[in-house]
């Protein structure tokens, strides 16, 4: 299960991990949300061992791209642009070091 907010949280009914990433920009980006399940359904194809950390991992990636997006951005319109740029071009670099759990 994965809560989305302005701390994520992802359980698997076990554990619980957080996610403290994102903009406060992102809800009002129309289809954030169908983003976060698609990246999520994407991240379990490739590591349907443990979904946990699949959704994790996910969310940890639209929370970052989210803030740097952002970061440039002026509004929900450029965001949306803008985090779909950040998501081609981030590196495992940046992920690891702007992650907060």
């Amino acid at each position: 299960v994965v809560i989305s907010g302005e701390t994520d949280y992802v359980t698997d009914g076990k554990r619980v991990e957080t996610i403290a990433n994102g903009s406060r920009m992102m809800p009002y980006v129309t289809a954030m949300g169908c983003t976060a399940s698609s990246m999520v359904g994407a991240f379990a194809a490739v590591n349907p061992s443990d979904l946990l950390d699949a959704s994790l991992h996910a969310m940890a990636l639209m929370g970052v791209a989210g803030e740097i997006a952002a970061g440039k951005s002026a509004g929900p319109g450029s965001l949306l642009t803008n985090f779909v740029d950040t998501l081609y071009n981030i590196t495992e670099d940046q992920l690891a070091e702007a992650v907060r759990q």
